[in-house]
């Protein structure tokens, strides 16, 4: 899903393929067979009338602000709860209720087709969008607490409401239909999927996410594809009995339309911490980050690539070269911070190889013989020289860190690359070992985002004997962890590191539960024990490399921020403080 290039669709096709499928598949329930009520809904939106007649168990009569209709229906129960979908027909728009069959509390989730985005302009809004672009495939949902008024029952004492009472837990799925899936819930307003059953899935994918409580025993979990296919999933949970039942609705890659009830057996991975008051238990709205709009079914969203809108080769070279930032402290980077770690002076005065395992340099005129080894002078404190043998010496800007006890991080850009390469080296003086990360303006799949590889090898210095035998390397150690990063006294957020090569970041919310999320691919390295380097493209994003060092013992990181955007070339500082949130029980799915 995460690196597919949906169809948009037009309204047209939708409403015909809706039309030629009115009814969710799915085995009948005849549950509530019988019933007549009124729906009782609460909100600014909520219809003035909404009443239904359960016919059988395949017809339900619906009338809607005054407007009878005859629809199909598919139901599935769980225990007490019962969820109801159907569509209006003549219509691409439904209704999908959850019921509690004692209580008569429920939920109304109201479903429709199709979006209009801004493009361009950012995500305070300090910047005017260009234009704006339709979704017709993506759905969109408001949803309403209420009651079903059956003509002898009274309004239940406590309705359903919002929580953060699921806010860091992780689920494994195993769906009735053999679908198999991780998920990790950082946020109150948004979650992350790993697709296992999937050959073409793997990759972390963020959802606007709603987490709705009806008791202890029952919980309401609904996904919207935004962003990527566009579909919904509502499921009622169990954590009785850890089963759920739910529906999917919407587009397949295909262009298809899926629709149907289904089942599922759950595991819990794990609870990581969340940071709210201990008695703030989520049931007011949350607080929404950076919602755009707040008319009928508003929610937060991120839109990467209507942000940052995708550029041309010719595009990006022109940006790059034209305006470049290179380590900047301040507001321009929003993971910049007032925490980075201090910049070191530790290489001053050093010459250094670094020889890599079976790299082979480009011919360039700095590329000498292309011997896998990059030679260092360093001048000062920000400045050094560098070669590959027998090429010239270049002189470079730079910015050094020491995140643990005589291991260097450090980077710089390599001028005059056509594809203006930045070189990150993180040497350990104490063992003898480095690793190298090379990045790039253009990816696999992208002529503007940026691309990177990491080598290892060894350095000559002094008299360091030269390692012949032990190297940095990938690693999964810190895959199912989960670690608060406060940046700043004004930014933080939370990383959950929820597959071998990818993870997901949250932002927290004014009340410092989780909001904002994305996800992007990575890799992890270990340098030493309890010191790794952690590295992420932000792909179908901004298209930016971050690049840290981690010590779990200083509980401290520090690194650099590199992209390209309409507004240059930009090489930036970042670092923050760690806390540990805990972590899941995840390693397993991925043998």
């Amino acid at each position: 899903m995460f690196f597919t290039d949906y169809n948009p669709m037009v309204e047209e096709e939708i409403n015909r393929k809706v039309a030629s499928k009115p009814k969710a598949d799915g085995s009948a329930c005849d549950c509530i067979v019988g019933w007549s009520f009124k729906v009782r809904l609460e909100g600014e939106f909520a219809p003035s009338q909404l009443e239904y007649t359960i016919k059988n168990a395949e017809e339900l009569t619906v009338i809607e602000n005054g407007t009878s209709f005859d629809a199909p229906y598919s139901a599935i129960a769980i225990g007490r709860i019962v969820l109801i979908t159907h569509l209006i027909p003549g219509t691409s728009r439904g209704w999908h209720l959850v019921i509690d069959s004692e209580t008569y509390a429920l939920t109304a989730f109201e479903t429709w087709f199709g979006i209009e985005v801004p493009v361009g302009g950012d995500l305070r809004g300090n910047v005017k969008p260009i234009g704006t672009r339709k979704i017709p495939r993506e759905i969109q949902r408001q949803y309403y607490f209420g009651w079903a008024d059956c003509g002898d029952n009274e309004k239940p004492e406590k309705l359903h409401t919002t929580t953060n009472r699921v806010e860091g837990r992780g689920m494994h799925w195993k769906f009735s239909d053999g679908y198999e899936l991780l998920t990790f819930f950082p946020s109150v307003i948004c979650s992350t999927l790993v697709e296992l059953s999937d050959p073409s899935g793997g990759i972390t994918i963020t959802n606007p996410s709603d987490y709705i409580k009806i008791d202890n025993e029952f919980y309401i979990y609904a996904r919207w594809e935004v962003e990527f296919s566009g579909k919904m999933w509502i499921e009622v949970i169990n954590f009785f009995d850890m089963k759920a039942v739910g529906v999917e609705f919407g587009f397949g890659e295909d262009d298809e339309l899926v629709y149907q009830i289904h089942t599922a057996e759950l595991d819990i991975t794990g609870d990581v911490a969340h940071l709210e008051k201990i008695n703030d238990y989520g049931d007011k709205a949350p607080p929404m980050a950076m919602l755009r709009g707040r008319g009928k079914g508003a929610r937060y969203a991120y839109r990467p690539r209507d942000i940052d809108i995708p550029m041309t080769k010719e595009e990006v070279r022109k940006c790059a070269a034209e305006k470049q930032r290179l380590f900047v402290f301040g507001d321009e980077n929003i993971m910049a911070s007032s925490n980075a770690l201090p910049i070191s002076d530790y290489l001053v005065g050093k010459r250094f190889n670094l020889r890599l395992d079976g790299e082979k340099h480009i011919a360039a005129p700095w590329a000498g013989t292309g011997e896998p080894v990059y030679e260092y002078d360093v001048i000062s404190k920000d400045t050094l020289k560098w070669r590959f043998p027998d090429g010239q010496w270049q002189e470079e800007q730079y910015v050094a860190f020491e995140p643990a006890k005589d291991l260097i991080l450090f980077s710089h850009m390599i001028t005059g690359d056509p594809n203006f390469a930045n070189i990150s080296q993180v040497i350990d003086f104490s063992n003898g070992l480095v690793t190298t990360v090379h990045a790039e303006i253009g990816n696999w799949q992208s002529e503007w985002e940026i691309g990177a590889y990491a080598k290892f090898g060894v350095l000559e210095y002094g008299d360091i004997v030269k390692n012949f035998t032990r190297r940095h390397h990938f690693t999964t150690d810190l895959v199912g962890s989960s670690y608060a990063w406060a940046y700043s006294d004004t930014m933080s957020s939370i990383h959950v590191y929820s597959s071998p090569y990818s993870y997901s970041w949250t932002i927290f919310q004014p009340d410092n539960s989780g909001g904002a999320t994305w996800s992007s691919p990575c890799f992890y390295i270990k340098l030493r024990q309890d010191v790794y380097l952690f590295q992420w493209i932000e792909e179908r994003c901004n298209g930016s490399q971050g690049l840290v060092v981690f010590n779990k013992s200083t509980m401290h990181d520090g690194g650099f921020f590199f992209g390209v955007n309409h507004g240059g070339l930009r090489l930036e500082l970042t670092g923050a403080y760690a806390r540990n949130l805990g972590k899941y029980d995840i390693s397993k799915y991925y043998m």
